[in-house]
């Protein structure tokens, strides 16, 4: 009763407006709360696990206080604007969830269960040790994701039972389970980080069956500095393997005892989430967190202009520009290029190019956004960066009529210079407001010549050209 009054309470940190979206036969979609378009976003899904049909709401707060407590913590807390979250509730029989081991069994839509693999706290759905089929476990998952929300990017499932447990894949599969215990902030936490950042388990007390030993973002058996994935965390004056003392609880090294095994393998700082709750993240897997949601989604939401092959035909500035993502504390950082040079102070979302600056012929702009956060320093995938070119073909009509003089007392001659691609018209008028065309030309080797019929009946003429655009 208490762990249930103490969900009711739970502060809800974002404004939350349920709205209902699609519903299959099997379960009702819900909005939770978007900061852009589906596409645009990493979008987490809630799925309801042992909620009866008259506990929706229920489940509603529920998923709402696990998604705002999980967006409340580093670094998610720093990209929680980069975030949608949606809830499906789908009914089961029964409240609760399984528990093999004292004897207690429910009805659920997904068949959870406690105590799987011999863990008490270890929760999980089908296939797992207790029921072997897909079709009743993930492959509902699955089918409710592919249904309602295919554009999900990370799945929590909350279990509407009061005991502690979770569980969550190392392999960065995009579930996570957790309990709705007074512990659950902290499972769904530490659970993501498996989820979402292919995180592995820093403690040492027994691995699961059937566990295989390999590298991971957090967990590493080379014990050479320069081979060491997170190197770049590490000061050259840091031991390694390093010592576990209160002296050293500040530092990113090399602390033996990972992936469930007190030696041969190592973690990057005394303590982290991924070793024990009511602790941060460590830098190494903030780091890989913050990557992790790069590997999702870009920087750069939308750009302009639409088309990236442009042609400009005349001298009237250009305005490209690109719109990104925004973290919580900081801006991600633009600079603009021309034919891959960047231009010196054009660091803002926006730019203008004049095509007068750029000769005709083929050109390319390009505009380049990265985070710079601090959270990390390791990114040789370019995760963090995006870049936007665009193509251009400038064709600048330039001509000028140069080098007039008279042939006889009838006729003259002057010759057309510059640059017209498409040509150009040689035009007459005797007021300077009606044109009248005399001839269709073009330049050979940028001029061309005109002499003029005898038109005696024109007592005073102005000539010009015109050039399609």
């Amino acid at each position: 009763m208490m762990s249930r009054l103490f969900r009711l309470c739970l502060l809800v940190w974002l404004a939350v407006i349920w709205w209902p979206q699609p519903t299959t036969a099997q379960g009702t979609l819900y909005s939770l709360f978007t900061n852009g378009p589906s596409v645009k976003r990493l979008n987490i899904v809630v799925l309801a696990e042992g909620y009866t049909t008259n506990q929706a709401g229920l489940f509603l707060y529920d998923a709402t206080n696990a998604v705002n407590n999980l967006l409340a913590q580093p670094p998610y807390q720093e990209y929680k604007m980069y975030f949608n979250a949606y809830a499906i509730f789908v009914a089961s029989t029964e409240s609760g969830s399984d528990h093999p081991i004292s004897g207690t069994f429910k009805n659920t839509y997904f068949n959870s269960s406690f105590d799987s693999y011999g863990i008490p706290q270890l929760l999980t759905i089908p296939p797992n040790n207790y029921n072997g089929s897909y079709s009743q476990g993930q492959g509902r998952v699955d089918m409710l994701l592919a249904a309602l929300m295919p554009e999900f990017d990370l799945v929590l499932m909350v279990v509407n039972d009061p005991e502690y447990g979770g569980s969550g894949s190392d392999s960065g599969s995009a579930i996570a389970v957790t309990s709705v215990n007074l512990f659950a902030s902290e499972i769904v936490a530490h659970e993501t980080g498996h989820a979402l950042g292919g995180l592995a388990d820093e403690y040492d007390y027994g691995p699961p069956a059937g566990h295989v030993w390999t590298e991971k973002p957090n967990a590493t058996a080379v014990t050479n500095h320069p081979l060491v994935k997170w190197n770049a965390w590490i000061l050259g004056s840091t031991p390694l393997p390093t010592p576990e003392s209160s002296e050293n609880a500040a530092l990113v090294g090399l602390f033996q005892g990972a992936q469930y095994v007190a030696s041969g393998w190592y973690r990057p700082k005394l303590d982290c989430k991924m070793k024990s709750f009511f602790t941060g993240f460590c830098e190494v897997c903030s780091e890989q967190l913050v990557k992790s949601i790069y590997a999702r989604l870009r920087p750069i939401e939308s750009f302009t202009p639409a088309t990236t092959n442009l042609t400009l035909h005349n001298t009237q500035a250009v305005t490209f520009s690109v719109a990104t993502l925004q973290p919580l504390t900081h801006s991600l950082g633009v600079q603009w290029f021309t034919n891959n040079v960047a231009v010196t102070g054009a660091t803002n979302p926006t730019f203008n190019l004049t095509p007068m600056s750029l000769a005709n012929g083929s050109h390319t702009v390009k505009g380049t956004v990265n985070d710079a956060t601090v959270l990390v320093r390791n990114d040789p995938s370019g995760l963090l960066w995006q870049t936007n070119i665009w193509n251009l073909t400038i064709s600048l009509n330039d001509l000028a009529l140069v080098s007039a003089r008279y042939l006889n007392p009838d006729r003259f001659r002057f010759t057309v210079t510059g640059n017209a691609p498409a040509g150009f018209v040689i035009q007459v008028s005797t007021n300077l407001l009606n044109w009248t065309a005399l001839s269709t030309n073009t330049l050979s080797g940028g001029s061309y010549d005109f002499t003029n019929s005898n038109l005696s009946n024109f007592t005073r003429r102005y000539y010009r050209t015109v050039s399609p655009p």
